[in-house]
């Protein structure tokens, strides 16, 4: 049977034990990291914490809905043995009070029903030297790996975390239009990440020693995922991001890890990702429409459940 659960009311111990049953945990399902990205998140639960589904959701009009949290790519139904079965079965047990909703599930989640999209992500095997993943990546990589050497790009491995959102502020802060609150949020995720010893940022210095482009990483049970990046028109200029990309590369190789770009449906950056080798991988879109008749049709119907 399956339950929902308000958050004072779910102990973190058993769900944490849940998502790390899952044959590919993921860090945005830990409880801990639930309460960084959505703080007040709900969850449903089966069988004493046999599997679990975190809720994140808001009212807005007077209208309970469910959503997608910042920096949680996937999100979805964990636990040992989920079938397409136990997904559909958590999707219909989603409490009536939510009108709507728009969220990720991720991919471990099968669900063979019509009015789901599925997402691109991409990913890279890092069980192979440094060499050996190179020999994969396109000409177009390989020339702006060079470019970055000729124009005496280096790297600084550390956590020069502000400097880095500082740069994607100034150069694509306007076209997104995120508030300050969630830039503050970011750099507090990234602030506990690293205190847990799991965030590290890798920027790309020019020949004066600033810092022209920058990624964080997230390491988590095998994973290394790219969570966030921030560049200028200098990094474009001399290659620095294909640069950085390698450099994180050369460092993990010979692991039995997995470099997760963490997209894209980008198609430009879904471009730039795999031209270092990865590969596609899938996860479900999910759309609940319960709204009233008269608002219904002005959103995608949705899966029924």
């Amino acid at each position: 049977m399956i339950q929902f659960a308000v958050n004072e009311n779910i102990d973190r111990t058993l769900w944490d034990a849940a998502v790390m049953q899952s044959s590919q945990p993921m860090v945005y399902a830990m409880s801990w990291y639930l309460d960084l990205t959505a703080p007040g998140w709900n969850g449903l639960i089966e069988e004493n914490y046999q599997s679990v589904m975190p809720l994140v959701g808001e009212k807005k009009f007077g209208i309970n809905y469910l959503f997608q949290p910042p920096f949680c790519q996937q999100l979805g139904v964990f636990g040992k043995d989920i079938s397409s079965d136990v997904v559909k079965r958590f999707l219909k047990a989603i409490p009536q009070k939510y009108r709507f909703a728009e969220i990720m599930l991720n991919e471990q989640n099968t669900i063979d029903v019509s009015g789901v999209e599925m997402l691109t992500n991409i990913t890279l095997q890092l069980s192979y030297s440094i060499e050996e993943l190179r020999n994969k990546y396109n000409d177009n990589t390989r020339r702006n790996i060079k470019k970055a050497v000729q124009s005496a790009v280096s790297l600084h491995k550390g956590f020069d975390i502000e400097k880095i959102i500082t740069l994607f502020r100034e150069n694509k802060g306007e076209a997104i239009g995120k508030s300050d609150a969630w830039y503050a949020h970011l750099l507090t995720l990234s602030y506990q990440l690293r205190h847990r010893g799991m965030a590290t940022t890798w920027s790309a210095l020019n020949e004066h020693n600033d810092i022209i482009a920058g990624i964080l990483t997230v390491e988590f049970e095998g994973r290394v995922i790219l969570l966030f990046s921030g560049s200028g028109s200098e990094a474009r200029e001399t290659g620095a991001m294909h640069f950085l990309i390698d450099s994180i590369l050369a460092d993990t190789c010979n692991t039995h890890q997995i470099f997760d770009f963490e997209g894209s449906n980008n198609e430009n950056l879904a471009r730039f990702y795999l031209g270092f080798g990865g590969e596609k991988s899938s996860y479900p879109f999910v759309r609940i429409n319960r709204l009233p008749l008269p608002v219904r049709w002005m959103k995608d119907k949705g899966v029924s459940v």
